[in-house]
């Protein structure tokens, strides 16, 4: 069967020639002046040039000749002399683009560098760079430094250099996984037999596949072994956590250098989750952080963001370098780092930036950035619509379990369901107000369990019966218990109290049993 190669001028999954020729034609104001030879001949000092050639790059049925290689190759070696060798390319290409002729400049690196279609150019091949699943995690993150330094000029030289020595073609279809899963384990010492044992119990076994787990860990598999751990980490394995366990299993999977073991090692040590957060042990779950954020681990770069934030040992508080690692994370949609941003800007009181970080994090469908949103909306912090706060409250409770923000059902029960919203919830429904109450209390929302304490201090002045008032006992120890009690609670409290004994709905002797603990 014939080989089926993968054109490279029209998608956005590789850093090819054909897709560079195809941005720059894009974001030419004169598409007739972007001719793929005259770039071609920008490109490579060339003269002229054979327009079926170029054809046949830029669509990457062919590999780049041998003799265009070497062209590029003598400027790399030129370049880390003399920093200069590629200013007439670009500025050529951006010649092309703005469709203004750029020549004279004293100095055209600074020129390209403070160019805003130099940069945008720079960006779009970034975006390129992350989509290629041929590219590994350390030339990307290079690339975004770059831009983040504003060394626009030595990101695009990096672009070119992979573009031209570098991006294999053609691609073929069926040789495309398997070049993924070796870049996938560059950095590893994982095999990729292991991950094929792995994937086949993971497809294939039935009901001894907890032994068989067990035992493809106990002959070394990383993922084996992280899969365990984790579990022991999450508490399925006993119905509680066992952090000692998983350690023991993540640190096997950790010296193959698996990204996601030695992530959840160093989240163990920072957490105080293993050990006492000893400044030796704190050093260490950096280390193991560090290790996976160089592996290309996005929850280990933000959780380096938060030890940055509170300067936590051994780094200092330094806002500035949280919000690096921040914004390296939110760059691959992480949506726990996008939140991490939305607060900061919250915080100095840049309500727009924080309202548009906490969307974007919200339609990732992040729990908690969703019943953000949600409040943004019903408080109209930028725009009041109560449709769209009913919309994300509700879609923040699609979230998985463990993130799910159950501020949502409080949310929901108190501004909606308890009493009615026109266009939205157009009658009251106190039973599933009720409902999303109890959900919310019975997750520490300690809002929720006061609403519930008052909906039961009015049902007992209609039945008056045991159970509600017992109810109302037991709600109460749970306000007085929560950690965010205070004295306003309290008084706040007392005062539903006493309004049903001044009704003589209450018995004076049995209330005793009711009076509120005030906070000093």
């Amino acid at each position: 069967m014939k080989k089926q190669y993968i054109k490279m001028n029209n998608n956005d999954e590789h850093l090819s020639l054909g897709n560079l020729f195809r941005i720059i034609k894009d974001s030419s104001k004169n598409k007739l002046s972007a001719l793929q030879s005259e770039l071609f001949c920008i490109l490579f000092d060339l003269e002229g040039i054979n327009d079926t050639t170029v054809n046949n790059y830029c669509v990457g049925c062919r590999s780049i000749g041998g003799e265009y290689k070497q062209i590029y190759l003598n400027k790399e070696k030129r370049y880390h002399k003399e920093k200069d060798e590629f200013t007439d390319n670009i500025i050529g290409i951006l010649s092309i683009i703005d469709g203004v002729v750029y020549n004279g400049y004293t100095n055209a690196i600074d020129f390209i560098n403070e160019s805003d279609t130099a940069l945008n150019l720079a960006k779009k091949l970034y975006n390129l760079a992350k989509n290629d699943k041929q590219i590994i995690n350390e030339f990307t993150n290079k690339l975004y430094m770059l831009i983040t330094d504003n060394k626009i000029y030595d990101c695009l030289v990096e672009e070119l250099l992979f573009i031209v020595l570098n991006k294999k073609q053609p691609v073929y279809e069926d040789e495309l996984k398997k070049e993924v899963f070796e870049n996938v384990l560059n950095d590893t010492s994982i095999s990729s037999i292991d991950l094929q044992e792995y994937l086949s119990l993971k497809l294939r076994e039935g009901i001894n596949f907890d032994y068989s787990m067990k035992k493809l860990a106990d002959n070394g598999n990383a993922y084996a072994n992280f899969e365990i751990g984790c579990n022991e980490y999450y508490g399925y394995v006993t119905g509680e956590p066992r952090y000692d366990k998983a350690y023991i299993y993540l640190e096997k999977a950790a010296l193959c250098n698996h990204a996601g073991a030695n992530y959840m090692i160093g989240n163990m040590f920072i957490r105080g989750l293993l050990g006492g957060k000893s400044n030796e042990e704190l050093e260490s779950g950096y280390n193991y952080l560090l290790k996976s954020y160089e592996l290309g681990n996005v929850a280990a770069c933000n959780l380096i963001g938060n030890m940055y934030l509170n300067g936590i040992y051994p780094l200092e508080k330094n806002e500035e370098e949280a919000i690096k690692f921040y914004e390296k994370a939110s760059n691959n949609d992480y949506a726990f780092a996008i939140n991490n941003l939305g607060k900061i800007k919250e915080n100095k009181g840049d309500i727009k930036g924080a309202f548009d970080l906490y969307k974007k994090s919200a339609d990732l469908g992040e729990s908690w950035a969703c019943n953000k949103v949600g409040e943004y909306y019903r408080l109209g912090k930028v725009t009041k619509n109560m449709s769209l706060a009913f919309l994300y409250y509700n879609k923040a409770l699609e979230s998985n379990y463990k993130t799910l923000c159950y501020y949502a059902y409080y949310n929901l029960a108190k501004h909606f369901y308890l009493t009615g919203y026109d266009k939205v919830v157009l009658n009251k429904d106190e039973a599933k107000a009720i409902e999303y109450f109890t959900k919310a209390s019975n997750n520490g929302i300690l809002e929720a369990t006061i609403e519930l304490f008052k909906i039961n201090a009015k049902k007992y002045l209609f039945f008056r019966d045991s159970h509600t008032y017992n109810e109302i006992g037991r709600l109460k120890k749970m306000i007085e218990g929560h950690h965010d009690y205070n004295k306003n609670i309290g008084e706040e409290l007392e005062i539903t109290i006493n309004e049903l004994v001044e009704k003589r709905e209450m018995d004076m002797s049995s209330l005793e049993n009711l009076e509120w603990e005030i906070m000093e």
